[in-house]
């Protein structure tokens, strides 16, 4: 497994994983650019919280369609 250098993390050169949600969480950790930094933590917490709920969700549930 390989991870952005540096330079290229959270920026529009990172590559989709496939999972619109992951996508998504993903997508909001690169705001914090434009955050303050006390604000920082917060993000990254709600965005740890969302990757949580991703993994432990069922992906039988994913790929049927339903709702998780």
């Amino acid at each position: 497994m390989s991870f952005p250098r540096e330079s290229e993390a959270g920026t529009s050169t990172s590559l989709p994983t496939g999972d619109h949600a992951v996508d998504a969480l993903i997508s909001t950790a690169a705001q914090t650019a434009q955050l303050p930094a006390d604000e920082h933590k917060a993000l990254y917490s709600s965005v740890i919280a969302g990757l949580e709920q991703e993994l432990n969700s069922d992906p039988h549930t994913q790929l049927s369609g339903a709702a998780s």
